[in-house]
């Protein structure tokens, strides 16, 4: 598979890399998405790609975005200076699955 390419605040970039992060309506980010694999087996160009990817079921879809959830291609650069889930959850240990990504980086 070619190397696709997307535009991004005005810079041509591959889409490997780019990530989807998911915002909840409170403005926390609750998940990351790899817009596309190395290796071709997935490349998810558009929010839409990215919301089916996320949940195949519409109505569910339909739901989260009439909650205020919503979805922000971003390199990953950007993300890991900005959002990185496994840093920055402001979420308490116990209220969040984030618990597991933090565990995992503090043993580290």
């Amino acid at each position: 598979m070619p190397e696709l390419l997307i535009r991004l605040n005005d810079q041509t970039i591959p889409l490997h890399d780019c990530c989807w992060v998911e915002w909840a309506p409170c403005g926390c980010a609750v998940s990351v998405l790899m817009a596309a694999m190395d290796d071709g087996t997935r490349a998810l160009p558009t929010e839409d790609a990215a919301r089916r990817h996320l949940d195949p079921n519409k109505r569910d879809r339909d739901k989260q975005i009439r909650q205020g959830y919503r979805l922000e291609l971003m390199t990953m650069d950007r993300y890991r200076a900005e959002v990185d889930l496994a840093v920055r959850c402001p979420h308490p240990k116990g209220e969040t699955s984030q618990q597991t990504l933090d565990a995992a980086t503090a043993a580290a």
